[in-house]
């Protein structure tokens, strides 16, 4: 009895995923992991497909440097496959177009980096664990992207643009102002402004606005307005920053200027159809929650605090 007792409760254990093409690496991710849960490993992608085809798991964590197949395609491939499995990539820093990927394609809920802290992993391995037990509700589908004529007083939930450089925004306002109502925004002032006037449901800002980063503003948003949906569009390329926009804000896509009018209609078509799911099912919001975070020792003015307030809610 005591035998079938413990197959019974290693059953009930949430099941993880490691890829990685390095053994060690898998026996290490086993040895530390295997008390808590359900641990199986692959040494390829295509062995780690094989997997997640016979069966179901709840966390997929994915090296990013392996042959034959990286982990952005592993991820992108598990993302058809199991939906539901909540999806971690290892990478470095260096990694700046696996990183861009990982948020475009995979719409990964972690960057790990290596090499990991193991507290710093068993934290993240929880959260993914937590995520996975909501169920997965399709946040956007392709067919959604199709242009549509903005109606006043039906449509009112708005774009924000957050960016300091003024053409970027006319261009902005005029590409997106006809399918929608477009608001914009010169400072994280302005467009804190503009947040508390308006009902927005996307905010497109470059990475850096009057000076400062935006990482900070879109962490509090994310913690206060789980609902709003982030697309960086930048002109500058910076990996770390990719990381800690995923790892603290969610980002829902980060995108390269110049960008085409299509690419960008339908991106935040897209980005506003997810919005709207997320308002409809609210416990979807767990499955892209961020990395809590205090706020920041150097937020002078305040930026948690304010939204905190603005969201009805303690920062």
């Amino acid at each position: 009895m005591d035998e079938l007792a413990n197959v019974d409760t290693a059953e009930q254990k949430p099941r993880i995923l490691f890829v990685d093409d390095e053994p060690r690496i898998l026996v290490a991710l086993k040895a530390l992991f295997r008390k808590d849960y359900d641990v199986v490993t692959a040494n390829s992608g295509a062995a780690a497909l094989d997997i997640l085809r016979d069966g179901d798991v709840d966390v997929v964590v994915s090296d990013q440097r392996m042959p034959e197949m990286t982990g952005v395609e592993v991820l992108r491939s598990a993302k058809d496959i199991r939906p539901r499995a909540i999806r971690v990539l290892l990478t470095g820093y260096s990694d700046l177009s696996a990183i861009l990927s990982a948020i475009n394609d995979g719409e990964i809920f972690r960057f790990i980096n290596k090499p990991w802290s193991n507290v710093d992993l068993r934290q993240t391995i929880a959260a993914a664990v937590k995520a996975s037990a909501i169920e997965h509700v399709e946040l956007a589908a392709e067919e959604d992207i199709n242009e549509k004529v903005y109606i006043p007083g039906v449509d009112d939930v708005g774009t924000l643009i957050l960016d300091d450089d003024e053409a970027t925004r006319d261009t902005l306002q005029r590409v997106l102002g006809r399918e929608r109502a477009v608001y914009s925004a010169r400072n994280l002032d302005e467009g804190l402004e503009q947040l508390e006037k308006h009902k927005i449901g996307v905010i497109i800002t470059e990475l850096t606005v009057g000076g400062e980063v935006v990482t900070d503003l879109l962490s509090a948003l994310r913690q206060h307005h789980p609902s709003l949906v982030a697309i960086v569009l930048t002109g500058q390329s910076d990996a770390e920053q990719g990381i800690d926009l995923i790892n603290r804000g969610q980002i829902y896509r980060f995108l390269s200027k110049p960008i085409s009018e299509g690419l960008l209609r339908g991106s935040v078509n897209l980005a506003m159809r997810r919005y709207e799911i997320l308002q409809k099912n609210p416990a979807q919001t767990l499955r892209i929650a961020a990395e809590a975070a205090p706020p920041p020792v150097n937020d002078t003015r305040g930026v948690f605090k304010r939204i905190g307030r603005l969201f009805g809610l303690t920062a």
